[in-house]
């Protein structure tokens, strides 16, 4: 009997060096419909749409398009089969322009190059048509790398519209998208759905998949949990679903004893901050909270001495400090977990162990040049053990781990050279909701030890549910510092947009 699925895996089983990454796992697709794959980080879900999408095979299992079983050796074979992959990473070419992004590889294809000759104006009149499947008005000549990130989506979208994909795959689409942005991308979305394409959306976020998933799969450890229908969902219980075990929901936590003064900014100004004050006492979780373009991360980097100061005065302990380099301000206790991990802290190909220690390889070594082996695998093994981290061996690529241990592997970095002062820029961002919750019950531990905390987040639950104070920026600007008493999630809008003078 023919399903009435689009697209369908029966029992699909992948292994990846003894590590079982999908177990019998089954599921479907219909036309037209929102389906979100939801799970923890390392649950399979990624896994599961390499398979879909051509990227691997899987060991055994089927899957089929519209009944008839298909086995792909690329992303070639699936994108003319009708799938296209829409990657969380966009794989573009930033120095190519629209259209020859939209048609990279297709153009002899579509007709617009005859011979290794490129008719432009071929070219620009189907770029052109193509935009407006998504009703996009962007100029077809613009280089791709002064596009946004949101605009950026929307030609990949294009790109998979344009090859005639009926399903399209889109894996953590708004990781890096600001609430407007996932909104114009949710309309997008409808659009598509309501011409018969169908969307498999990939998110950790309980909260967007309610609100554009028709169904949701849940998987967990390789394993499928099961499906269920958008009305029945809630977020208790998708989130049981998703960890095995029942949701802690923040609640109004005790005011946390705070000591004196271990930071103080006083004037502040550099790269898209002007005249910044605010102070950070001991034991004390400061959060910062704007929108894109605030400069919470600017500010994040002049005090860690990533960019210079301008004018201003930093204090640490009441004694002036200007940090000039990310070096120096290690040596005066001040660390930071930076917003992009896979840019900024991580050494990608190199093993877990390297990543852990190479700001603490001085306190390893003997003689400042021979490392110690037993005394660095004994200060490994402590921080895999405190933070958690899920991993077969210290030895392998930390681009092996989930998003989440990768994280804790950057926080075990930062937490091994004793900080005083701890930045963490959206340190939970990109991880699912049972790592989020062992950062969070990390930084309560780590702040009632007394470390001094500035957590920036541009989420308002987290920041609130975190933060004993929250520092509002607006245009580089600090516009407002709120307690727990003062706080509503009103107030941080208001203030965040620059409308707290009609609070």
């Amino acid at each position: 009997m023919k399903s009435d699925f689009i697209l369908e895996t029966q029992e699909i089983s992948k292994n990846f060096g003894g590590v079982l990454a999908l177990d019998n796992v089954s599921f479907g697709l219909y036309r037209g419909e929102v389906h979100a794959v939801i799970g923890e980080n390392g649950a399979g879900k990624t896994t599961l749409m390499n398979i879909i999408g051509g990227i691997i095979r899987q060991d055994k299992g089927h899957l089929r398009i519209n009944g008839e079983e298909v086995n792909f050796n690329s992303p070639h074979e699936a994108f003319r089969k009708g799938i296209a992959t829409i990657h969380q990473e966009l794989t573009m070419m930033p120095h190519l322009n629209v259209m020859e992004n939209i048609f990279m590889g297709r153009m002899r294809n579509l007709k617009i190059s005859r011979l290794g000759i490129i008719n432009n104006q071929k070219l620009t009149d189907s770029a052109i048509e193509a935009l407006g499947l998504i009703n996009l008005s962007i100029d077809p000549g613009r280089y791709v790398k002064d596009l946004s990130i949101s605009e950026r989506q929307c030609i990949e979208i294009i790109k998979a519209l344009s090859g005639d994909a009926g399903i399209i795959i889109m894996d953590e689409p708004n990781s890096s998208l600001t609430g407007q942005e996932t909104e114009q991308l949710f309309s997008i979305i409808r659009n598509l759905t309501g011409r018969g394409v169908s969307v498999v959306y990939v998110s950790h976020k309980i909260e967007e998949v309610m609100q554009i998933a028709d169904r949701i799969t849940v998987l967990r450890d390789g394993h499928s949990v099961g499906t269920i229908d958008r009305e029945e969902a809630t977020i208790e219980r998708l989130f049981v679903m998703i960890a095995g075990r029942e949701m802690k929901m923040p609640g109004k936590r005790a005011k946390r004893k705070t000591g004196k003064a271990i930071l103080k900014v006083d004037n502040l100004s550099g790269n898209g901050v002007q005249n910044i004050s605010f102070e950070l006492m001991t034991g004390e979780i400061l959060g910062f909270y704007g929108l894109v373009g605030s400069g919470r991360s600017e500010l994040a980097r002049i005090l860690f001495g990533a960019d210079p100061i301008e004018r201003g005065t930093v204090f640490i302990d009441s004694k002036p400090f200007s940090a000039g380099s990310p070096i120096n301000a290690i040596k005066n206790g001040i660390s930071m977990v930076p917003e992009d991990r896979k840019e900024l802290a991580l050494y990608m190909n190199l093993p877990v162990i390297s990543n852990m220690t190479i700001s603490y390889l001085k306190q390893l070594s003997h003689l400042n040049f021979l490392i110690s082996p037993s005394h660095e695998k004994s200060v490994i093994n402590e921080y895999i053990r405190l933070l958690n981290i899920k991993l077969n061996d210290p030895s392998q690529p930390v681009n092996s781990l989930s998003g989440g241990n990768q994280q804790k592997v950057i926080l075990s970095r930062n937490l091994m050279i004793k900080p005083r002062i701890l930045i963490l820029d959206e340190p939970t961002h990109g991880i699912d909701v049972g790592a989020k919750e062992e950062i969070y019950q990390l930084i309560g531990r780590l702040a009632g030890e007394g470390m001094g905390i500035i957590f920036i987040s541009s989420e308002i639950p987290e920041v609130m549910s975190v933060s004993d104070r929250i520092a509002v920026l607006h245009d580089g600007q600090l516009v407002g510092i709120l307690g727990q008493e003062d706080v509503t999630e009103k107030k941080l809008i208001a203030y965040a947009t620059g409308y707290s003078h009609k609070m």
